[in-house]
């Protein structure tokens, strides 16, 4: 998922700000750009070109031009992720901030107490590196919501994939072995006391016979619902930790404790568990993945568009 991730957001990236309104003003302060209800400062371009610089191939010479037009295009999708998410009511704690940390400390190989102390160095305190790295884990969330939602592919997909890709002379891709889960779910988004009230109800009705399919149709907000919760066939890394969690300690037929999530509410039965340990099982494993990261990749392309188009982005420094 994590590669997925990062390729999905440079294609994004890809798309670029042909489609902004740009206006020309003098420059007001330190303020370079204006992103709908957030700002992009002089420093957060210059750290955003220096890091540029840093990933540039040695030899190379960049044109600073390009470099900033660059920068800049990364900086303002990146802060119409964050706000997206935040207008969708995605969070992030301050734990999951400490993790983080200490995740970007260990591949410095400091600590995180240095981390904060280097940052402080090259101009950003500890309140904005914080500030930044919550910011990137948002980003990440809707990435994850995005997968999420497109990772429904069914067996007649993967089949029809692998005829076209025979018959074109494509290589198929290969999966990894790992377990597969076939899953239900129903999802009540936010989390409020109705929602957590409601969702220990419907559990309940879920865990007493009721059909799991009906509930779903009837009450979840998930894309899942007009098929009865069905999510098909997912593997190991598809989905977001807790509910891969939740999915893994469950028995074919069994119903979940209410999960929560960055989506929600969830409550997951686990339908069947299979291993793709034969080369053909591998072969339909990785046409799946392949099917769900072009969809998903499609799904943040076509958002990134749409807001592009629709923001207010005003250029206060050229």
């Amino acid at each position: 998922m994590k590669q997925m991730t990062k390729r999905a957001l440079a294609l994004g990236l890809a798309l670029g700000m042909s489609t902004v309104a740009v206006a020309e003003i003098k420059p007001v302060d330190s303020i370079v750009v204006v992103v709908d209800n957030a700002v992009i400062t002089r420093q957060d371009l210059n750290q955003a070109m220096s890091r540029l610089r840093a990933q540039a191939t040695r030899g190379s010479q960049a044109n600073e031009a390009d470099l900033r037009q660059q920068a800049l295009q990364e900086l303002v999708t990146r802060s119409l992720l964050v706000q997206a998410a935040q207008r969708a009511n995605v969070t992030v704690s301050e734990t999951e901030i400490d993790v983080e940390a200490a995740r970007v400390a260990a591949g410095r190989k400091l600590t995180v107490e240095q981390l904060y102390q280097r940052s402080a160095k090259d101009g950003t305190n500890r309140a904005t590196l914080r500030r930044r790295l919550a910011e990137d884990l948002l980003v990440q969330k809707m990435q994850q919501n995005l997968r999420m939602e497109n990772s429904r592919i069914s067996d007649e997909e993967v089949d029809a994939a692998i005829a076209r890709a025979r018959q074109q002379g494509i290589a198929l891709p290969q999966g990894e072995p790992s377990r597969q889960y076939h899953v239900q779910h129903l999802l009540l988004k936010g989390d409020n006391e109705p929602t957590r009230k409601l969702i220990l109800q419907l559990q309940a009705q879920a865990r007493s016979g009721m059909p799991f399919a009906q509930l779903a149709r009837q009450y979840s907000q998930d894309g899942s619902a007009a098929a009865g919760g069905d999510l098909g066939w997912i593997e190991e890394g598809q989905t977001v930790p807790p509910f891969e969690a939740a999915v893994k300690a469950l028995k074919p037929g069994q119903i979940s404790q209410p999960v929560h999530s960055q989506f929600g509410w969830h409550i997951i039965r686990l339908v069947e568990v299979r291993s793709n340990d034969t080369p053909e099982q591998r072969q339909r494993s990785g046409m799946r993945n392949a099917l769900i990261e072009e969809r998903s990749t499609q799904a943040l392309n076509n958002l990134l568009r749409q807001l592009h188009e629709q923001a207010f982005i005003q250029v206060r420094e050229r």
